[in-house]
């Protein structure tokens, strides 16, 4: 707007004074008819083009300028569009992650019709003990209680030991204060132990108190024995990955590799009921009435 005005305030100076001009001359008599037109368009023609230039520079700046701002608007606009095709595209990933967790699930769920399951998310993780306690969106108003076995489809996670209203801290078998009856699955085995976590090895437990002579390799299966009650018998634990002698002893260990991977626990289930039978602990030989020797006697 301001240029505008500029412009018309000097075609209506030059005007001005051509007009002054001529006016003077014709008052003197020098100048007439096609004279006065040839000085018209003598002087003004300057002019003219000095202000079409102008005009033109002004045009093709403000073109430009609107260019620009269309450009950076358009780079604007293409900028949120990737960004949004970006964040859609995590969405879709972390969806389809989700939905194949879910899915293996409900496999378990419906492979496991001898248990009760109860989905929990993890929503937390104890900051006091990262690797060994999380917490759950389940509690007391779902039929949760202390002591019930948590699991996922890949196998035995740990159990409950507190319950709130809407949550609950579950302690996974990688505590060191966590005790899980356990046996090889190897038919030709079947060795029994105690399944503890280790502090040294956070993320590998120990089956330890086995026998200098137990059956137990590299490789074997290490499944839930159901002695206790606490835990159905069954529930995969683990791989044996070594199998160390204790110095001076007559007992040996074995290292495990967990069945779950605690780092990537999002979902899992809590057992609120099983039908599965409880073992029962056979009484030591030696306390065993020995019948033989008793007929024996008899006779």
């Amino acid at each position: 707007m301001l240029r505008f005005f500029f412009k018309k305030a000097i075609i209506l100076l030059v005007a001005v004074l051509t007009v002054f001009l001529l006016a003077s001359f014709a008052a003197q008599g020098k100048y007439q008819g096609l004279f006065f037109e040839r000085v018209v368009t003598t002087v003004l023609s300057p002019v003219e083009y000095l202000v079409a230039r102008v005009s033109y520079s002004a045009q093709q700046a403000g073109s430009f300028t609107g260019q620009l701002f269309t450009v950076y608007s358009d780079n604007q606009a293409l900028r949120a569009e990737n960004d949004k095709l970006k964040q859609t595209d995590v969405n879709v990933t972390e969806l389809l992650a989700e939905n194949e967790r879910l899915k293996a699930m409900l496999d378990y769920k419906k492979g496991t019709a001898q248990f009760d399951l109860l989905p929990a998310v993890v929503v937390a993780r104890d900051p006091g003990s990262w690797t060994n306690v999380i917490i759950i969106d389940r509690g007391s108003k779902d039929g949760i209680t202390k002591g019930m076995p948590v699991v996922t489809p890949q196998g035995l996670a740990g159990n409950v030991i507190n319950v709130f209203n809407n949550s609950a801290k579950v302690q996974l078998l990688l505590d060191p204060h966590s005790a899980v009856g356990a046996l090889v699955q190897r038919p030709e085995s079947r060795v029994a132990a105690i399944v503890e976590g280790y502090a040294s090895t956070p993320m590998s437990p120990r089956m330890v108190k086995i026998a200098r002579d137990a059956d137990i390799i590299k490789g074997d299966k290490i499944i839930t024995s159901g002695f206790g009650g606490i835990y159905p018998k069954g529930l995969l634990v683990g791989e044996v990955t070594d199998v160390v002698n204790e110095e001076g002893g007559l007992l040996k260990y074995a290292l495990l590799k967990t069945a779950v991977d605690f780092d990537r626990l999002e979902e899992v289930f809590v057992i609120v009921n099983s039908r599965e039978p409880v073992p029962t602990l056979l009484p030591p030989a030696e306390q065993q009435p020995n019948t033989g020797a008793q007929k024996g006697a008899g006779q």
